[in-house]
């Protein structure tokens, strides 16, 4: 472990790993009753496994599938 907290070094990963194609978001979560960080994407692609570890300072990494995220219209969420 880095000594970081989870929240920590999601911090400074997030804006690295938003700029690949297909990364909608991040998220703390749990993975077999432990914290994990989660990386959202709209689509699973080998380029984005490639490029995202399984593990970070000591921390496990989960890609999660959850397709395209969007704003509603506001006449929409009425």
């Amino acid at each position: 472990m880095s000594g970081k907290t989870i929240e920590e070094v999601l911090g400074d990963r997030t804006d690295e790993w938003m700029d690949l194609p297909g990364v909608v978001g991040t998220a703390i979560g749990v993975s077999e009753g432990r914290p994990c960080i989660k990386v959202l994407t709209s689509s699973e692609t080998a380029s984005v496994r490639a490029k995202i570890p399984a593990t970070i300072e000591g921390y496990q990494v989960a890609i999660e599938q959850i397709g395209e995220i969007r704003a509603l219209d506001q006449a929409e969420s009425d």
